[in-house]
């Protein structure tokens, strides 16, 4: 019993809203966020081969913009 009360706290500490989360976004947060959707979907088969494709693109387009702009 006293593990069971453990673990609800730690998931009532774990627990933010979403509200307050999108308070710190930033550049590779978002992009991140957006992969993980598109990860999502083409594993839910909710894209087709060109969505897919393209999803990629522009994630690998992001990432590596942000990479070089962050070197120079």
């Amino acid at each position: 019993m006293h593990i069971e009360e453990t673990t609800k706290q730690e998931v009532a500490k774990e627990t933010i809203s979403p509200f307050e989360e999108v308070k710190d976004m930033n550049y590779t947060a978002a992009v991140n966020i957006l992969i993980q959707a598109g990860n999502a979907a083409q594993g839910a088969g909710a894209l087709s081969i060109r969505d897919a494709v393209l999803l990629a693109s522009a994630a690998e387009f992001l990432t590596s913009n942000k990479t070089t702009s962050e070197k120079a």
